[in-house]
């Protein structure tokens, strides 16, 4: 019966991802020697808790795979929608920023002697030990990404070095594009290396066939690598607002929110489907202690402008809630059981303040 129900969930997760209904972009440029970092998130439920993580508290992975364990060395800002310490991207207070992407061509490593982690608990593993590209990188020599109940996801980052990188696992390895192999730092639903090579084909010219036989997800990596391209610090343009447009060129109409990173001045911009007023957070000036309450807010609260001074206490049943609404609105998590979503949501109970 449960290798049934394995079956019928990796049926429902073909059959849902055949279509265009997974669509995120990322992208980063460089403004005054600082990465302006953009993300479309599109997805099928909106409700997610921007959450405030905090530095000295002792983690231990939530998996049986052989699991991770670590003291977060930084602070950082979240957005998760299953459920806290399993963000879907973030920045830190070193600058350091990753969101993840959907890509069907993922495979992750089989289990080996490395710590696992699972697939998001990997993105918060990142932002809580590392302010580099080149040390996240580096992490892939003693934690891996457990293939066990793994979605297929690939990620850019990049950090206050100037580096970026996207960072995807093909055939079981991860497979890095950055410095010159990063010539646009785009990415969408495709290998970094396909999409590329269509928008090389494609030479800026939208009636060439290679871009008019290009799925969404190539076209969309077209769109933001031209805008990426064509950034122009001398144009007038202010390098958030033409970072919102760019995104604004790629959405679709499921996009859910989108987010902004001015890496350089610690400041995450953002707005959502039902709230589209443009939102700030200064990441510098939130209180990262453990002895402190962690902070959460909803993404939907708050009014034009800056709401750093308006997150709540986090709570058990509101982590609760976004698990469940999460699982439920998703199709191929809408049976787990509610004892397992009460697991996740209590997981961060176990964790200690070690500063």
């Amino acid at each position: 019966m449960k290798c049934l129900k394995c079956a019928l969930l990796l049926v429902s997760i073909a059959a849902i991802y055949s279509n265009d209904a997974v669509a995120c972009t990322t992208f980063c440029f460089i403004n005054d020697g600082e990465w302006v970092y953009g993300r479309n998130y599109d997805w099928y439920i909106e409700h997610c808790l921007i959450m405030v993580n905090k530095r000295g508290v002792a983690k231990v992975a939530l998996t049986k795979d052989n699991p991770a364990r670590w003291i977060s060395k930084y602070g950082s800002v979240t957005f998760n929608q299953y459920g806290r310490e399993f963000p879907l991207g973030g920045m830190n207070e070193a600058g350091l920023v990753i969101e993840v992407m959907w890509l069907e061509q993922t495979e992750y490593p089989q289990p080996d002697s490395r710590n696992a982690l699972s697939d998001l608990q990997w993105v918060q593993y990142q932002l809580d030990n590392f302010s580099t590209v080149d040390e996240v990188i580096a992490s892939n020599d003693v934690v891996r990404i457990t293939v066990r109940r793994a979605t297929p996801l690939h990620f850019l980052v990049c950090d206050r070095t100037g580096r970026a990188a996207a960072i995807e696992f093909l055939g079981g390895k991860m497979v890095v594009h950055g410095g010159e192999e990063l010539p646009v730092s785009v990415l969408t639903n495709s290998t970094y290396a396909y999409s590329l090579s269509v928008y090389e084909m494609f030479d800026g010219d939208e009636k060439k066939e290679a871009f008019a036989s290009a799925d969404y997800s190539l076209k969309r990596f077209v769109w933001a690598a031209q805008g990426v391209q064509n950034w122009d610090p001398m144009a007038g343009d202010l390098p958030v607002d033409y970072a919102f447009g760019i995104l604004e060129k790629v959405a679709v109409n499921f996009t859910q929110f989108r987010i902004v990173y001015d890496v350089g001045n610690g400041f995450i911009y953002y707005r959502c489907l039902s709230n589209p007023e443009i939102r700030h957070i200064a990441v510098n000036e939130l209180d990262y202690s453990c002895h402190t309450p962690v902070k959460v807010l909803d993404i939907v609260a708050g009014e034009a402008g800056d709401v750093t001074g308006i997150f709540n206490d986090y709570t058990y049943e509101a982590n609760y809630d976004l698990i469940n609404r999460a699982y439920s609105g998703t199709d191929f998590l809408k049976e787990v059981p509610a004892s397992l979503r009460e697991t996740v949501a209590r997981y961060p109970e176990g964790m200690t303040c070690n500063e």
